[in-house]
């Protein structure tokens, strides 16, 4: 039986970007985004046991799900990750390194405020061509027209991606559980696939890496306990960059922890904040067991609630800590 631990990759413990090839050198590598039931996965990994597939989901029961069917029907050559497709693409795989992406079926967010989340909004695309290789392929199949053609249109203004077909109906291998509804209901499926074409196209910035090493040191004296239970609910942000303080922990050795989510647009990280006590000073820090990657909203987490401790412990009616 494949060891789970195997199969699902943590990447905030591993060495980034991931050697997504997983120690086979001349392997083919391919990513699917949203993979639901990993019905899609399963198969395609299955049908080709020397490339290598990842999956990645937000949904930690799609994980599950994917996992059992993983266990039972591929050899080794699937790897699954819960994470934020943009994030993940952006973060932990190589540019350049990718033979294909397929996203199957995705949410097309029809609400205009739900809009920064499709795969057309955004630096997105420019994300898919940064990490396919030449010859690499995008392909998107989903019920909705509009949204295909948006898709479409969006990814066709890429440097090094070109439109290498638009089907209506296209007879496929494998077809996914929503595939199957939406078939059985009469709609059309519309299927796009895209190729690179330039190895320097469409290159993105560099990633922000993690906030690990980050910290804020806040001379002055006051009681933390009132201090955190005063900021519960706080927070602060400007247009897609949001921040806000929620549970707090202590423990009897005096650790004091605050839990933050973050979010920049559509991507949500949820992080702990260390609070270490010394003699003169407070030193505000990533917990040792936390790895957020170091977004404008993880930041301005970090400044911002450091910032505000130093405005409580200015306080001239602050209670005395004791360490």
């Amino acid at each position: 039986m494949t060891d789970i631990s195997h199969i699902i990759v943590a990447p905030e413990n591993e060495q980034l970007p991931l050697a997504m090839t997983m120690n086979r050198s001349e392997a083919r590598v391919f990513v699917e985004i949203g993979f639901g039931n990993g019905e899609f996965l399963t198969h395609i990994a299955g049908q080709n046991p020397d490339d290598v597939f990842w999956g990645v989901e937000m949904s930690r029961s799609c994980i599950l799900r994917a996992l059992k069917r993983i266990r039972k029907n591929v050899p080794g050559n699937a790897f699954l990750v819960c994470c934020d497709a943009r994030f993940f693409l952006k973060e932990c795989v190589p540019q350049g390194s990718l033979n294909g992406v397929f996203m199957n079926f995705p949410c097309p967010w029809p609400k205009k405020k739900h809009s920064k989340r499709r795969v057309s909004s955004g630096d997105f695309s420019s994300v898919i061509a940064s990490v396919l290789k030449p010859g690499g392929i995008f392909e998107l199949a989903t019920d909705e027209e509009w949204y295909g053609m948006e898709v479409r249109n969006a990814l066709s203004a890429v440097p090094g991606l070109e439109l290498e077909s638009w089907a209506v109906n296209p007879e496929r291998d494998v077809t996914t559980k929503y595939e199957r509804k939406w078939i059985g209901m009469g709609k059309k499926i519309y299927l796009s696939r895209f190729v690179k074409t330039e190895s320097d196209a469409a290159r993105i910035p560099a990633s922000p890496g993690r906030a690990g090493q980050m910290h804020v040191r806040v001379t002055g004296k006051g009681s933390l306990d009132l201090f955190l239970k005063e900021i519960y609910g706080q927070g602060e942000g400007e247009g897609e960059t949001l921040w806000v303080c929620k549970k707090t922990y202590a423990s009897p050795d005096g650790v004091h922890l605050l839990e933050i989510v973050a979010t920049d647009g559509a991507f949500e990280q949820k992080f702990f904040l260390q609070f270490v006590e010394r003699e003169e000073d407070v030193l505000v820090k990533i917990a040792p067991y936390s790895s957020p990657f170091l977004t404008p909203s993880v930041k301005g987490a970090i400044e911002g609630t450091a910032e505000k401790l130093k405005s409580f412990l200015g306080r001239p009616d602050a209670p005395e800590r004791h360490i």
